[in-house]
């Protein structure tokens, strides 16, 4: 056996690296724009989730603050870059928590408040429809919602 053939050439090291590069150059891509449209879908789903929550709570008239007397229910606040989550007492609303989306990226079309009183009775809900939009992708995900407090996600990415 001679001893020059036991290892790699020149050529084939540079062949083999050249061939992973262009495989690593096709996909890259392809794995960023996947994970912009993961992101989308979860920051929807964050929002349907939270949503889901506010309702729940008024419904069986969850307190948040137990010194409350005059409970008035969950509300959450929604503008382009965030939504809260507030209690309501005595007329006054308290944010619990806010969500935040990168500005850079995530925005919400469909601005306003969602009111959900104690026992779920006289919902008010001056939005119907909401859009999430991620600019790095240009693709949107919407959102529906019913005058009764239904909603529902449309989990196709659409073009915007």
């Amino acid at each position: 056996m001679d001893k020059n053939n036991l290892a790699f050439t020149l050529i084939e090291l540079i062949v083999t690296l050249s061939i992973i590069l262009i495989f690593v150059t096709l996909t890259l891509p392809n794995f960023n724009i996947y994970s912009q449209q993961l992101k989308l879908k979860n920051d929807a789903q964050k929002f349907v989730d939270i949503f889901e929550l506010a309702k729940k709570k008024a419904i069986t008239s969850d307190l948040y603050d137990q010194s409350c007397s005059q409970f008035n229910g969950y509300r959450i606040t929604l503008d382009a870059n965030s939504y809260i989550l507030k209690f309501g007492c005595a007329g006054v609303y308290q944010n619990i928590q806010t969500y935040n989306f990168d500005p850079n990226n995530t925005s919400i079309t469909g601005v306003g408040d969602f009111d959900f009183p104690p026992l779920g009775l006289n919902i008010n809900l001056s939005i119907s429809a909401i859009r999430f939009k991620n600019t790095a992708i240009n693709q949107c995900i919407d959102i529906s919602v019913s005058r009764i407090g239904i909603i529902n996600i449309n989990n196709s990415l659409v073009s915007c």
